[in-house]
Formats: C-alpha cells, sequence, structure tokens
C-alpha cells in the first residue's frame, strides 16, 4: 500500500480468486474484498497488506463441505527494509511439479520451509530453485527474470511454482523490451548478462552474484528500477 491506495489491487483479487476456484475453496466474502481492502489502505500511508484464506470448518482427514465458508484473515505491516543487490546460490533441494497446482500461492508451503533452512546454511540472501528434472522455477523470494544480450526470459512456471502478480505486471505491461517466456536449466542461467528477482513487496532487486559469479554492475531498466522498493 502507497500513499493509503492498495497497489495492483485487481491483480491480486483475481490472482486470490482463481486459486480458491483451484481448492475449491468457497469465499463469497470475496465480492467486497476490494472495497474493504480501499477502506483499510486509506488509513496507512505505507505498509504491507497480507490477505490469508483457509477453508472453513469442514469434514475430518481430507474430506471437506464444498458448502463451508473460508476463514478471512487480513494482516498489516510495516514494509521492509530495500534490500541490496542479492547473492544467491543454486538449491540443492528441488520443487515438486504438480501442473494443476502450478502458479498458485497457498499455505502448503513446506518445500519453501526447507529452502530457507538451506538459504541460511549456505548463507546467501536467496536460492534459484529447479524442479528434479533441472528446470529453473524460482527464487525462494519472488520470480526470476534474466537476459541474454538485449533478451530477457522468465520461466513458464507450467509445471510448479508461483505466478507472482509481479512478474504478471512486467509480462503484461511491456516493462521490458524483448521479454520471453522460456524454460532453462541452471547451466544456462549461469551464463546470464543480468538477473533480478521480484515480488509485490520487495519489486525488483538486482542480483549481484549466481554461484559465485559476479554480475558486472549494469543498472536495470528504468520501468523496473521503478519497481524497486
Amino acid at each position: 500500500m502507497v500513499n493509503g491506495v492498495p497497489e495492483h489491487l485487481d491483480a491480486h483479487v483475481a490472482r486470490l480468486a482463481h486459486a480458491n476456484d483451484a481448492l475449491r475453496i468457497h469465499y463469497p466474502a470475496i465480492s467486497t474484498l476490494q472495497v474493504r481492502l480501499k477502506t483499510l489502505a486509506a488509513e496507512v500511508e505505507e505498509g504491507v497488506c497480507k490477505v490469508i484464506i483457509t477453508r472453513g470448518n469442514s469434514a475430518q482427514g481430507y474430506g471437506f463441505d464444498r458448502r463451508a465458508e473460508a476463514n478471512e484473515y487480513i494482516q498489516v505491516s510495516s514494509l521492509p527494509t530495500p534490500q541490496k543487490p542479492l547473492d544467491i546460490e543454486l538449491a540443492d533441494f528441488v520443487l515438486a511439479q504438480q501442473p494443476m497446482l502450478a502458479g498458485l500461492k497457498t499455505l502448503n508451503r513446506l518445500e519453501q520451509v526447507l529452502l530457507s533452512a538451506e538459504k541460511s546454511e549456505k548463507g546467501v540472501d536467496d536460492l534459484i530453485v529447479c524442479t528434479s528434472d533441472g528446470t529453473v522455477i524460482e527464487a525462494i523470494q519472488g520470480n526470476v527474470f534474466w537476459r541474454m544480450g538485449d533478451q530477457w526470459f522468465t520461466p513458464s512456471l507450467t509445471t510448479a511454482g508461483v505466478n507472482g502478480v509481479m512478474r504478471q505486471y512486467i509480462i503484461e505491461s511491456n516493462a521490458l523490451a524483448n521479454l520471453s517466456v522460456k524454460d532453462c536449466t541452471a547451466t544456462e542461467l549461469a551464463c546470464a548478462e543480468q538477473i533480478f528477482i521480484c515480488n509485490s513487496v520487495r519489486g525488483a532487486v538486482p542480483v549481484h552474484s549466481f554461484n559465485g559469479k559476479v554480475f558486472e554492475n549494469n543498472p536495470l531498466p528504468n520501468k523496473i528500477q521503478r519497481l524497486a522498493l
């Protein structure tokens, strides 16, 4: 939220609605969510708003009552401090592939918990994560973009990963000239001339080094720099 206005609100609510549909969560209150968030944001100069939806009271085990209304939790916190350029490495841990859940951000984040532990053990700022077949998917903290020559790339996320709102915005707004959605391996990513990681809270954060390779201090494109916290 900036100057009392929630940023990219339509996209955030649309992504939430898509996830609820995919997970068969009954959440009728989404029809008034935008109005309620705008009212809340008007009282906040700057901050981060998190909306958490959980399935309502349901059956024991894996079964659930599709008529049970979801529980809604809204949290507001201060903006984090801006991040310096990131030193990152390739994760040893790999992501499972499940096309029906690819793109969704859910509370089932055990993979990210283990990845965060690995990141701490390695003493780096973030990790690039692949699937078991070696396809680059994302970083722990957000989506990844890289440049080769004049061409920018970002993974397709067809089998794993989170389709972040900032990633969607960069693709749909043409914030990067010559952008292709293309899968690659970690070996190919290591040949990149520039990498940045993005999410809705921090915007775009440049990568200083990947697996020990230091990138030249090339500034990000102007439209991408304006997305940074």
